[in-house]
């Protein structure tokens, strides 16, 4: 996993991206574009009108399909502030299946679909992707700027 904290845009937000050094086993390699097909679902849905639940509930259904639901280990994104991603964070704007609030364009949140696969079981450990978006009028501006997924993230 790697895990960076910089500036992007003037916030001080994580990079956060599976990766697999060499080569990625069959188990892992279908967990992983598992959670990349949530992550890309999830830039998709964030856009003004949309609702924080009915984001959470949709990614919930891909994970379920994909046999994955009970290992997420929490909401899909939040918001992010200007010094760091704790200190402008609203406890109303999570991508969760309990927060009703409805997106608006200037709020910057987070994609960012987790699961962890216990040890002992093919696929062990853990996967996650994450994205800053920034929200517009139509829909979002990804301010990450950093590849993700197995095409892009097995290290030769």
């Amino acid at each position: 996993s790697l895990n960076c904290f910089s500036m992007i845009a003037g916030y001080y937000t994580a990079l956060e991206r599976t990766q697999f050094f060499d080569h990625c086993d069959d188990a892992s390699l279908r967990i992983w574009e598992a959670n990349v097909k949530v992550h890309e679902a999830g830039l998709k849905l964030i856009r003004p009108g949309a609702r924080c639940s009915d984001i959470a509930k949709e990614l919930n259904e891909i994970f379920y399909e994909e046999g994955l639901l009970q290992y997420r280990t929490f909401g899909y994104g939040h918001s992010f502030g200007v010094l760091s991603h704790y200190y402008g964070r609203e406890a109303g704007l999570e991508l969760r299946e309990d927060i009703d609030t409805v997106i608006e364009p200037g709020m910057v949140i987070s994609m960012e679909p987790m699961i962890m696969i216990p040890q002992g079981m093919a696929g062990a450990g853990g996967y996650r992707e994450h994205d800053i978006l920034v929200v517009t009028e139509t829909g979002n501006e990804n301010i990450t700027k950093f590849p993700y997924g197995p095409e892009h993230n097995i290290i030769k």
